[in-house]
């Protein structure tokens, strides 16, 4: 399978936020976590540090000699900061692929319509350019569902070389509206920030406990290791 120019064409989108290599996540190294390979897979990961965000991570998972091929965004902003959570996957198989991006609100959009308008809102116009292409649909996962935006991005579709190339335009479409919203986001009061960073951690949890690749990654890599990988990605 052809290698899909994932971590370049992300780079240069997040480019704009400046993002500072990170070695140390909370006090711990995670250097070791960079570059793994054991039998069954092989690991790149690298993580960043920018202005109003807690953390940048880019992961590429290459299982089984290319045969399942996995790339993660995940970023989280800091505590000061109303902006989404971002994550977004793309699934390589032989058969098929997956892509998944998406927004996390901070807020309950119920309660707070000014949220919706400003963070969930701008993200219609992304979803309707790629909603109806072959494959698209609703995400699969119901927990996921309830957590994300009414605007994700999901599909399921057959491998061809267009695409591959349009996996990658989905993310990096979700992406360059995220660093838009990046630059546009001031601090928010410390009070209003409670509950919204309280939402935040628990979509986090969500996302650790429920992930279907915990199992698999703490088989693979050791409990220990795996559990300093899952922190990093939630």
């Amino acid at each position: 399978m052809k290698t899909i120019p994932y971590f370049e064409q992300v780079a240069e989108v997040l480019s704009p936020l400046n993002p500072r290599p990170m070695k140390t996540y909370r006090g711990k190294d995670i250097s070791d976590l960079e570059n793994i390979k054991v039998e069954i897979m092989e690991q790149k990961m690298r993580c960043f540090e920018a202005d109003k965000l807690d953390r940048i991570v880019l992961l590429k998972n290459d299982i089984a000699d290319g045969s399942f091929v996995v790339w993660v965004i995940a970023i989280v902003p800091n505590d000061e900061y109303p902006l989404p959570t971002f994550f977004s996957e793309i699934l390589h198989r032989m058969s098929d692929i997956k892509v998944r991006a998406d927004f996390y609100p901070q807020a309950d959009c119920v309660q707070d319509w000014d949220y919706f308008e400003k963070f969930m809102m701008p993200m219609e116009p992304v979803w309707e350019k790629h909603k109806d292409l072959e494959g698209a649909g609703m995400e699969r996962l119901a927990w996921a569902r309830v957590l994300g935006s009414p605007f994700h991005a999901f599909g399921k579709f057959p491998v061809n070389d267009t695409i591959k190339k349009t996996a990658v335009d989905i993310t990096i479409d979700y992406l360059k509206l995220y660093v838009k919203l990046w630059q546009e986001t001031e601090k928010a009061d410390r009070t209003y920030m409670a509950a919204l960073n309280k939402r935040k951690e628990l979509i986090l949890q969500r996302f650790s406990e429920k992930d279907p690749a915990r199992g698999p990654l703490e088989k693979t890599l050791g409990k220990e290791k795996s559990d300093r990988l899952m922190e990093l990605l939630f």
